[in-house]
């Protein structure tokens, strides 16, 4: 199994930790995203989501003990591996009032983005990890605790090249949930050819 690139300087695991995979977006991408989140937060009586982890979540694995940690890995491998680069543009406002969280979503998402899920949920299946049946909607949450209803409408399209998976730790915080990557990997099937006939 390849090795996994690793984020962090002596990070340990404890027995369990709240695990999910994920994209991050490029630095350009990662900018105009904070912005839209410091507007959609004011505009809505929210909190915007910090600049540093605004990201798509590919699948929420959960809590995860120490000891299995190593069937998580393999099954990013997989995923990664069966996987290529690919666009992927966010162009439409969302949210869910009951919760007060508002987002930007892909109206049109890319069928790659869906096959990463659908490989990844597949390896995590196979490995022991049931996840939710709910169904897939990527999209990045702008702000937390709204106190008024989220548009839904279309934005100025955003877009980057998502070609690594990270897996993602989530850690508690007085000031909400912390990220920390402690894997990632290329997308390392080869992009489709457009000249060519599929």
């Amino acid at each position: 199994m390849p090795r996994p690139s690793q984020g962090g300087r002596g990070f340990s695991l404890s027995a369990k930790r709240r695990v999910f995979f994920a994209l991050w977006p490029d630095a350009e991408a990662a900018t105009v995203l904070a912005s839209l989140a410091a507007a959609v937060a004011k505009a809505r009586g929210g909190r915007a989501t910090r600049p540093d982890q605004l990201h798509v979540t590919v699948a929420f694995v959960g809590a995860v003990a120490q000891e299995a940690m190593e069937r998580v890995l393999v099954a990013g491998v997989r995923a990664a591996a069966a996987a290529a680069p690919f666009e992927l543009v966010l162009d439409r406002l969302g949210g869910a009032a009951r919760d007060g969280v508002a987002w930007v979503e892909a109206s049109a998402p890319p069928p790659a983005l869906t096959t990463l899920h659908e490989a990844l949920a597949g390896a995590l299946r196979g490995e022991g990890f049931p996840l939710e049946a709910r169904a897939f909607r990527p999209h990045v949450t702008l702000a937390r605790r709204c106190t008024r209803p989220a548009d839904r409408r279309e934005v100025a399209r955003l877009s980057w090249v998502a070609d690594r998976l990270a897996l993602v730790v989530s850690t508690s915080a007085p000031e909400g949930s912390r990220y920390q990557t402690i894997a990632a990997w290329p997308l390392s099937r080869p992009r489709a050819d457009p000249a060519q006939p599929a």
